[in-house]
């Protein structure tokens, strides 16, 4: 079985921009969290789909500019892991 990802609700977020930087308020835990690039643009391209790290890598390839010789799925399951931990996308079973 291939592990699948949602976005928190678009609801529970609050986005600021900051320079290079991304302010990101999660009314559920009253938590803002700092984040940077590529970690924004993730949650970005998921929106309220569920999708599988594959997906979420080829929707950012197809979406912004990655170099060709850049590992992106490595790259998504490594943020995915970091974005769960925080409480900003959750593991869904299918």
């Amino acid at each position: 079985m291939t592990q699948k990802y949602r976005a928190a609700p678009k609801d529970d977020l609050i986005w600021h921009g900051l320079d290079s930087m991304t302010l990101l308020f999660h009314r559920p835990s009253g938590i803002t969290h700092m984040l940077a690039d590529p970690a924004p643009a993730i949650l970005e391209v998921m929106k309220d789909a569920t999708l599988t790290a594959t997906e979420i890598a080829s929707r950012l390839t197809a979406s912004f500019d990655v170099d060709s010789d850049v590992d992106a799925e490595n790259i998504v399951v490594a943020r995915l892991e970091e974005l769960s931990g925080l409480g900003l996308i959750a593991r869904v079973s299918g």
